[in-house]
């Protein structure tokens, strides 16, 4: 992998996060109702106290809002490949 790929933007930067899949599917979370994400093995859902969580085996992550959520998953699946996330405490 060169450097100018390791850093290239995310295509929803461009046409923004309202298409992106995730996103949609993150927006339309409601009660009881979870998301796994298979690529980086964890579950979203919403709260009884309507805070949205990421939890996976070694991490569990609450956020005040989708967008915050949404950020950190998407700079995890983004850098999946080179390892790390400053967004998941460790």
């Amino acid at each position: 992998m060169t450097d100018h790929t390791a850093h290239q933007l995310h295509v929803y930067e461009y046409l923004g996060k309202e298409r992106d899949p995730l996103y949609i599917a993150i927006d339309m979370l409601h009660g009881e109702e979870s998301l796994f994400i298979p690529e980086i093995k964890a579950t979203v859902q919403v709260n009884q106290h309507g805070l949205y969580e990421m939890a996976s085996e070694s991490n569990h992550e609450c956020y005040s809002n989708k967008e915050d959520l949404y950020d950190c998953v998407s700079e995890i699946l983004s850098n999946n490949i080179q390892g790390g996330c400053s967004c998941v405490s460790n």
